[in-house]
């Protein structure tokens, strides 16, 4: 983030002491059609001090506020159904990132995903989760106890 000979801001020191990150959490569940890949929207902000997420407005994203390397990670959280595979994949922009997928199969217990993936972002570029499965018909997105769909956005690199 800084130059050679840039001078110190308060901005700039900001920055580095508190570089970009949030958590968001979904506590509302949500409908994943069977054989379809579906954005995550998410309810809640754990923290987001850079304002990159609204709950109101375009919920499953993550909107970087300040450009640079950063590590996207996601969970998707599937109600119990020992039918199919359960997913997870990161998208940036709107599209799929080759790579940033994670697949496994189902079980009785809620079916967990998670996935992971660096990207370089500039400002106003946008992240989101997808979760996908194929149980045969809908299932839900999971919330109780260990099982919920989140997303961590962290700021690794300038």
């Amino acid at each position: 983030m800084a130059a050679p000979g840039q001078i110190l801001t308060a901005q700039l020191v900001d920055q580095l002491e508190n570089p970009p990150m949030a958590v968001l959490q979904q506590t509302v569940t949500q409908s994943v059609a069977n054989g379809t890949w579906a954005v995550l929207t998410f309810d809640t902000e754990i923290t987001d001090p850079y304002g990159g997420h609204s709950t109101v407005t375009n919920t499953s994203r993550y909107t970087c506020q300040l450009a640079g390397w950063y590590r996207i990670t996601g969970r998707a959280a599937f109600a119990a159904n020992s039918t199919g595979s359960r997913g997870a994949r990161v998208h940036k922009n709107g599209s799929f990132i080759i790579g940033g997928a994670n697949l496994v199969g189902a079980g009785t217990l809620s079916g967990i995903v998670e996935v992971s993936h660096v990207l370089q972002l500039a400002v106003t570029d946008y992240v989101e989760i997808a979760g996908g499965q194929n149980s045969g018909g809908s299932l839900s997105t999971a919330f109780a106890n260990e099982s919920a769909c989140m997303m961590y956005v962290e700021r690794i690199h300038a």
